[in-house]
């Protein structure tokens, strides 16, 4: 086969050769894509898995903050049931007390220490002097229970005050239970959405992964129907290759016998010769040197 010929052959293989590549390219490409798909999608589950961990997270520490106030909240309802408690103690002992004078303690004081005069300046039989320290030891009881009651309301406007206190602490505690709790429900419901879009995703990454397997092994297919016509045009370029060296070098040697045989007429007339007909000459020992 010719040089012309062979290259036709060429020409002939590389149409056929053609599509081929290109189908075995666009399947390349494909499955490239596919492959990226699936990366960028097992990204985005490990994503949102990093950030469901750090919302679980936030969502543990804020249940664990409404778990330690609720703790505050029933001590402040359990003291302040004990301090309710012991108002309502005070004032049942009060009532009980009402059958006290509503005397000032001043005026009971003064009416103590002028009978106590009376006794140590006046000249008193026995009955009336009995009398008198009968009198003072009454005066001293009211005295007394009155100071008692006195006490005792003063703890009652002490507990009150205190109960208004922690009631003012109930309910801010409580409205900061409320708004962690709330938080937290909308930190789990945020959660669960993006739970719910692991399973898609999971799906989508499992379908790119079954196409990129898919495309690469139709692409290696393709390739495979490549080759043989690849080695051909190979061995056809190759022979085309030998074919123009062969030539090339049976022409140096046309060239070089034309140039020798010139080179040996010149000398022969005597004429000079040049120094590329000198050493032709002098390669074949025909100088006469």
């Amino acid at each position: 086969m010719d040089t012309k010929a062979i290259r036709e052959k060429i020409t002939e293989l590389d149409h056929e050769l053609a599509p081929l590549k290109a189908q075995r390219d666009k399947l390349k490409l494909e499955s490239q894509q596919w492959m990226e798909k699936r990366d960028k999608t097992r990204e985005q589950i490990n994503e949102l898995h990093t950030e469901i961990s750090k919302l679980k997270q936030q969502r543990d520490e804020t249940n664990q903050r409404v778990k330690d106030l609720k703790i505050v909240r029933d001590h402040l309802v359990s003291e302040r049931k004990e301090k309710l408690a012991k108002v309502v103690e005070f004032k049942r002992k009060v009532a009980s007390l009402r059958q006290t004078p509503s005397r000032a303690i001043q005026n009971i004081q003064n009416e103590i220490q002028n009978l106590d005069w009376k006794i140590q300046t006046s000249s008193l039989t026995l009955p009336q002097e009995k009398r008198i320290i009968e009198q003072i030891a009454e005066l001293e009881k009211q005295l007394a229970a009155h100071k008692q009651t006195q006490s005792m309301w003063n703890e009652i406007k002490t507990l009150q005050h205190q109960l208004r206190g922690m009631r003012t602490q109930e309910k801010e505690t409580h409205r900061q239970i409320a708004q962690l709790a709330e938080q937290s429900r909308q930190i789990h419901q945020t959660m669960t959405e993006k739970g719910a879009a692991i399973p898609k995703l999971k799906t989508e990454a499992e379908e790119a992964h079954k196409k990129y397997i898919e495309t690469q092994r139709l692409a290696q297919r393709m390739h495979q129907q490549c080759v043989p016509l690849i080695a051909q045009i190979r061995a056809l370029f190759l022979q085309v290759r030998t074919e123009e060296e062969k030539k090339k070098t049976k022409r140096q040697t046309e060239i070089m016998q034309e140039l020798e045989k010139k080179a040996v007429e010149k000398m022969k007339r005597g004429e000079k010769l040049t120094w590329d007909e000198f050493k032709i000459l002098a390669e074949k020992g025909l100088t006469g040197t």
